[in-house]
């Protein structure tokens, strides 16, 4: 018999008691609050694999006798792959975790690799093929792992970088963007051959020029969105690096920004910018209007401080990284979803 087991009998049941008398559940948190049309959605937060099990951490340290194996120092950057894995790069511990939202797993780079070198990582992304590139802002260099995060190789720039940060991938047009804060400017490289074949920008205000960069993203049309951080705007280019548009500027209204990091897209081309300094995401239409925001400062639901990263995956489930409270923040973009779920409890009372 597992006597562990059986002496944390107990504690499960009067665990299981607690929870069921909890009462009612806290209601749903959404943006825009009520009477208006919810567009967003708080889902949860998690820290460290013991948050992936049903239940969170409080279920998993009475069975498993810990509050997991791994958990987040500082989190930085955030992607999400195609095939269910979040890629959350940690420069507090200079690693990268792998969470697997499908088995409820996780673990970093360096304990199922062979890449023990990490600095400051800072940037991830991943292609088709499984590949996963990550930016290290102190070593300026970004390296590229097989799927089995086995260390294969490293970008191959024309000049070395200076604070490589940002990465997006377009495997369509197998093009990899690398955004180089000190630099001022967006690198292009091949995603075959990993070498440099082109920049976008270079110092300065004007459309088309940067002051330290962050952050990138591409939309379904393969255009190129970049956080211009200590400009306070976005930039916006077509496939071919041409400038097409900006918006923001610094200020505390709607639409501006006092200091923007990451950017994501929906799957409706909707741009959603962190402000680390506001602490909420704004999102924009593809001409850069503003439509919304959310979050809020502190360390309860759907509150965020100093907020970094944020990816969006294949389902719209969004995940802003979370920097001071060592924890990824995740909502759910409702979309047409909302509309079809109001019309079938509309059927089932009919």
């Amino acid at each position: 018999m597992n006597w562990n087991w059986f002496k944390r009998l107990p504690l499960f049941i009067v665990l299981s008691l607690f929870y069921g008398c909890m009462g009612t559940p806290l209601e749903d948190l959404v943006y825009p609050p009520p009477p208006d049309i919810p567009r967003i959605k708080y889902i949860k937060t998690f820290s460290g694999d013991a948050d992936l099990i049903e239940g969170g951490s409080m279920v998993t340290e009475v069975l498993l006798g810990s509050s997991g194996r791994i958990a987040i120092g500082k989190p930085m950057g955030i992607h999400a792959s195609g095939d269910g894995r979040l890629y959350v790069t940690d420069t507090a511990k200079n690693d990268v975790y792998i969470f697997d939202l499908k088995t409820k797993t996780a673990t970093t780079v360096s304990t199922v690799g062979d890449y023990r070198r990490f600095s400051k990582p800072v940037g991830a992304a991943s292609d088709k093929s499984g590949r996963l590139f990550v930016s290290d802002s102190a070593n300026d260099n970004v390296t590229v792992f097989d799927k089995d995060m086995k260390s294969i190789g490293t970008l191959l720039p024309d000049t070395p970088f200076k604070q490589p940060v940002g990465i997006a991938i377009d495997s369509e047009r197998k093009k990899i963007y690398v955004v180089d804060t000190h630099e001022h400017h967006v690198r292009v490289f091949d995603l075959e051959t990993l070498k440099q074949i082109s920049v976008i920008g270079g110092r300065g205000r004007g459309d088309g020029a940067f002051n330290y960069p962050s952050n990138a993203a591409l939309d379904s049309k393969g255009n190129l969105y970049v956080v211009d951080t200590q400009n306070g705007r976005v930039q916006k280019f077509d496939t071919d690096g041409r400038f097409i548009l900006r918006y923001g500027e610094f200020g505390d209204a709607p639409g501006m920004f006092a200091r923007p990091r990451g950017v994501a897209i929906d799957s409706e081309d909707h741009v959603y910018v962190v402000d680390a300094a506001f602490n909420v995401v704004q999102i924009f239409d593809s001409e850069g209007q503003i439509l919304m925001s959310f979050g809020s400062y502190g360390s309860g639901r759907g509150n965020m401080i100093l907020p970094a990263g944020i990816a969006i995956d294949k389902d719209d489930f969004i995940y802003v990284v979370d920097s001071i409270n060592g924890r990824v923040v995740v909502f759910e973009y409702l979309g047409d979803k909302h509309k079809a779920r109001e019309e079938q409890k509309k059927a089932k009372k009919g």
